[in-house]
């Protein structure tokens, strides 16, 4: 469970690509491919292991005009999936 203050950092083993308007990620671990929108691939750059979960929410909450609570759970909720796919440690 991904909590506020869980540092994440990207995972050694994945290779990040930029493709038109996404970020394609390649789990080389296990192969697995993921594609992130613009949102998305904000989080994962965020993803340094220096910011915590609400660090990386409040970096966003000043580009996008998306409630908070909605934007909040959207990345938490992509965190939980970047963790699940062992995207970040």
């Amino acid at each position: 469970m991904i909590l506020q203050e869980s540092r994440p950092k990207r995972g050694d083993q994945v290779i990040a690509q930029k493709a038109a308007n996404d970020l394609v990620l390649l789990n080389m671990a296990d192969g697995n491919y993921y594609s992130l929108n613009e949102i998305g691939g904000k989080v994962w750059e965020l993803c340094d292991g220096n910011r915590s979960v609400s660090q990386v929410i409040a970096a966003l909450a000043g580009e996008y005009d998306i409630p908070d609570q909605v934007l909040e759970a959207d990345i938490l909720e992509l965190l939980e999936d970047f963790r699940r796919g062992k995207l970040i440690v």
